[in-house]
């Protein structure tokens, strides 16, 4: 059977394909029975996976995020979200060591990843940083590009809500940049410096809280610190190194880093108290919703005006109803 992307499957649809585990956990039910929650994934999104006692006693795994699966389920809609009701569910490893012909399996049908050129956004970022900002803290932005070139290429932005996938951290990071190259011509007084070296290095903690890009989980150090305070190590290891000759400007970046989330309650360990870094934590939560919000209206697939509520964004989103017509103009108006 031809691969369904997850993207075009409908409640009713039978499936026998491969997917990605992206998150695996094991539950109980109602019964206290045990069952396997599931993320499973492929190049077009994600979709919650059950794997009820019955059949987890005869497809036992065990399953661990990044593996490759073989599944047979149906899809079902469960309080207006699709999900699979799986039948059958065997690793690809599993299967090739039993000698199973695996000739639909096409590992790159089953990685999400950025739709944006990377090596175009990673130029442009560059060049961003080459040409707008100035020593010396064009010098500390352009070593750290460099240094993490290779993790900023592939790491997603997060595990779940915005841009978790392949490349997505260069995405938000590209787009949070270019807000910021946008307000500086509306706010001219800024610390443009600042302000862009702070777009671009943001989030760039991620690369050391994020493993395994293509069904991402937390490192240790991501678990135990997050990326905040490993960005913040990051970027003062830097300046270190290379002997950064102004510590006020350095204090200014390093407090933009640490209070980019913008509240105690959701991980800075300080508010934002420059101006600079209050525009950046406008600017990557502006992106980080906006992109929850995309990802939220692809996924639902209920019927009505208005999807099923978000849990993160604390409300149901409108879909869109029919383009209203053009008012006619009035003769007065048109007179004047």
């Amino acid at each position: 059977m031809p691969h369904q992307l997850i993207s075009d499957l409908r409640e009713g649809v039978a499936v026998q394909q491969f997917f990605i585990v992206r998150q695996a956990e094991t539950r109980t039910d109602k019964s206290g029975k045990p069952y396997l929650s599931l993320v499973l994934g492929d190049k077009s999104g994600t979709i919650v996976t059950r794997v009820w006692n019955d059949i987890l006693a005869k497809c036992p795994g065990p399953f661990a995020p990044g593996d490759h699966v073989a599944v047979q389920a149906q899809v079902e809609s469960y309080k207006g979200e699709l999900q699979l009701n799986v039948r059958y569910i065997n690793t690809v490893q599993a299967l090739r060591d039993l000698g199973r012909d695996l000739k639909e399996y096409d590992p790159d049908l089953l990685y999400q990843a950025t739709a944006y050129n990377r090596e175009v956004l990673w130029q442009e970022l560059w060049q961003l940083a080459e040409t707008r900002i100035r020593p010396p803290l064009q010098q500390l932005v352009l070593n750290l590009l460099s240094h993490h070139r290779e993790e900023l290429m592939v790491c997603p932005a997060a595990r779940l809500y915005h841009h978790p996938y392949v490349g997505g951290l260069l995405e938000h990071t590209w787009f949070v940049a270019r807000h910021a190259v946008a307000s500086l011509t509306i706010y001219p007084d800024l610390n443009p410096d600042l302000v862009l070296a702070g777009a671009i290095l943001h989030d760039l903690g991620k690369v050391k809280e994020i493993a395994n890009p293509t069904a991402p989980e937390l490192t240790a150090a991501g678990q135990l610190l997050g990326h905040i305070v490993l960005g913040w190590d990051l970027v003062r290891a830097a300046a270190q190194t290379l002997e950064f000759p102004d510590p006020t400007l350095l204090l200014q970046l390093e407090h933009i880093i640490l209070s980019h989330h913008g509240a105690v309650e959701f991980g800075s360990p300080i508010l934002p108290k420059t101006r600079e870094a209050f525009l950046v934590n406008f600017l990557d939560d502006l992106d980080a919703k906006l992109k929850m919000m995309s990802q939220h209206l692809e996924s639902d697939t209920g019927e009505g005006d208005f999807t099923t509520y978000h849990r993160v964004l604390q409300r149901g989103l409108y879909k869109g109803g029919p383009v209203a017509a053009a008012e006619p103009e009035s003769s007065s108006e048109t007179e004047k």
